[in-house]
């Protein structure tokens, strides 16, 4: 899964400081930066969300644990896969943090270049961090799934999503997540592998 054989024995580069605000590669020749264990994102991370069912939870944790600290998220890409994994993983102030740092990319201007034009790929991040993340919806072998949670900072948060021509609305407060068929002939999905049916429109259900 390394790119490198010899990642390992490299130096890691977070000894020199997290560059979350700046590319480190416009601060560092490339020739110091490749002599380094540091990622620009953590394309692994990515794979074990869109392909979760194929890795184990263990290893989630173990390939988080490692790209953590060494990934500069000098790509806007980054940070929202990070939010998604830290949030499965039950590290809900990390899952937070990365979901701020994508969601403001440019209205703080993370990365030094919003000049020149907005981060697309941050304000689809921001939309995945919050139903990938904070609701947890996947899509495996064809089945919706939730497992949703409430950060802290918020009172509540609410989304729609159309799946197999059914329009569902998951709205999730304290204590509570309510889903509601808004258009469609009839939808089934999983809330914390608990079978949910809804027949037709208006029909809701609420779970704790």
């Amino acid at each position: 899964f390394k790119k490198e054989s010899s990642c390992r024995k490299m130096p890691s580069f977070s000894s020199y400081g997290r560059y979350i605000a700046c590319a480190a590669r416009a601060h560092y020749h490339p020739l110091s930066i490749y002599r380094k264990q540091v990622c620009k994102q953590a394309d692994l991370l990515l794979a074990e969300y869109l392909l979760g069912d194929l890795f184990s939870r263990e290893q989630k944790a173990r390939d988080y644990a490692f790209y953590e600290p060494l990934t500069t998220h000098d790509s806007s890409l980054s940070a929202c896969v990070f939010a998604i994994l830290a949030a499965e993983l039950g590290q809900t102030e990390r899952a937070y943090a990365h979901f701020i740092q994508t969601a403001r990319m440019d209205l703080d201007n993370h990365h030094h270049n919003t000049q020149h034009g907005i981060h697309t790929a941050a304000m689809s991040g921001t939309w995945l961090s919050l139903t990938g993340g904070f609701a947890g919806m996947r899509t495996y072998n064809g089945k919706l799934t939730f497992n949703p949670w409430l950060p802290d900072e918020w009172d509540g948060y609410s989304f729609n999503i159309v799946f197999r021509g059914s329009t569902l609305n998951v709205e999730v407060s304290s204590g509570r997540t309510v889903y509601t068929l808004k258009e469609g002939k009839g939808l089934s999905f999983l809330h914390k592998d608990v079978l949910v049916s809804l027949s037709s429109p208006g029909d809701q259900v609420q779970k704790a």
